[in-house]
């Protein structure tokens, strides 16, 4: 079990905040789990931000929690007894404010190397002579921001100083897969979730997967739509949606990391979120992992399809007849909307429904997405 593996430093409430936990790999090396208070609605609960310092050797921590925690980080870290001077750099798994929300302050008081995807570092700056997309209502917000599932009211009160502060930030980029960014310490591209995700992977032992990969929940994705947002301003290479956007980037990246599974006996896995929530430890093998939520996206597609084809036609009315009331409450909603669009997009590649913009105009009586997530 997983808590056979880990050394309570600091215990926390029920849902993890507040608790230090130290890992001891094989290689020597240990892993610190400091888990970050997340505070946005009571209806919308991920559990707290599971933020990594990896030492000795090149000390490092992967995530930062959200806006407002980076001292209460940086003393959790002087409780398990390290000094944020320590620091050699950070890591950010992705760019979501309750990851890299306290990376502002952070890299203020410690000066650490800041160490994240290329497409972090361009979809962080804000570009005044660009309009700004869909959704937003200040063309001061950067490029992140132009495809953000959250209304406006989140932006104005989470997000507005968050992401002025972060567009400041020095960034050392990392490209692609197979990355080694520290002796042991590797680094691969996980799109899907988020454009700019990563994943790390320590001594062959443990890997670090951020939102990719969560026990209890399902991460959402993103949509290939996206991309044209934010084409004007990613790196030139990027010129296919799905290689960074939507679903089949998501089936793609979860693919990736079952072959890393595969051929690593015992790997630990170390999630951004609910390592530990409502009293109870959550262990993940990787590879039946990926296999439940591969599985759940193919029902999920067949789901929406029979539910569509009952007569529900917005992504509204679709989400309502799919997901539990408590999973559209508040916040709940915003993200359930995104994910039926994600799957009715892949869908309407496959050829299985006719959209038009938001509404599912036909459906066809294929299934073609099935072959197209399986080959993937």
């Amino acid at each position: 079990m997983l808590n056979n593996n880990l050394e309570l430093l600091h215990a926390g409430d029920g849902s993890g905040n507040n608790m230090i936990v130290r890992m001891r790999l094989r290689s020597g090396r240990d892993i610190y789990g400091f888990a970050t208070q997340n505070a946005y609605s009571d209806e919308w609960d991920l559990g707290p931000t599971w933020n990594y310092l990896v030492a000795p050797g090149e000390i490092f921590l992967v995530d930062t929690g959200s806006r407002g925690k980076g001292k209460r980080l940086l003393e959790m870290m002087e409780s398990a007894g390290f000094n944020g001077r320590d620091l050699d750099f950070v890591v950010i798994s992705h760019g979501h404010e309750d990851h890299d929300g306290g990376l502002y302050e952070l890299a203020q008081a410690t000066h650490a190397e800041v160490i994240a995807h290329e497409i972090y570092e361009r979809l962080i700056r804000i570009y005044p002579h660009e309009s700004a997309g869909p959704g937003t209502t200040d063309s001061g917000f950067p490029a992140s921001c132009w495809h953000c599932p959250m209304p406006d009211w989140f932006s104005r009160k989470w997000c507005t100083d968050y992401q002025r502060e972060r567009s400041d930030l020095r960034i050392t980029c990392v490209r692609d897969s197979g990355n080694e960014i520290s002796p042991g310490v590797t680094v691969f591209h996980t799109p899907g979730h988020s454009p700019d995700a990563i994943a790390v992977l320590i001594d062959n032992e443990a890997l670090l997967v951020g939102d990719t990969i969560l026990p209890d929940i399902t991460p959402h994705s993103t949509r290939e739509q996206f991309f044209r947002l934010t084409e004007k301003v990613l790196p030139d290479r990027y010129t296919d949606a799905q290689q960074i956007y939507g679903l089949r980037a998501y089936i793609r990246t979860l693919k990736q990391l079952r072959q890393i599974g595969s051929r690593l006996e015992h790997l630990r896995i170390l999630p951004g979120h609910r390592l530990f929530f409502r009293g109870q430890w959550n262990a993940m093998d990787l590879v039946s992992r990926v296999d439940e939520l591969v599985e759940h996206h193919l029902n999920r597609c067949s789901d929406i399809l029979r539910i569509a084809a009952k007569g529900a036609s917005s992504a509204k009315e679709i989400a309502g007849a799919y997901f539990a009331e408590s999973l559209l409450k508040g916040l709940g909603i915003h993200l359930a909307l995104n994910e039926v669009m994600s799957h009715c997009e892949l869908m309407e590649i496959a050829g299985d429904l006719v959209m038009d913009r938001d509404n599912v105009a036909a459906v066809t009586g294929s299934k073609r997405f099935e072959s197209i997530i399986r080959a993937l």
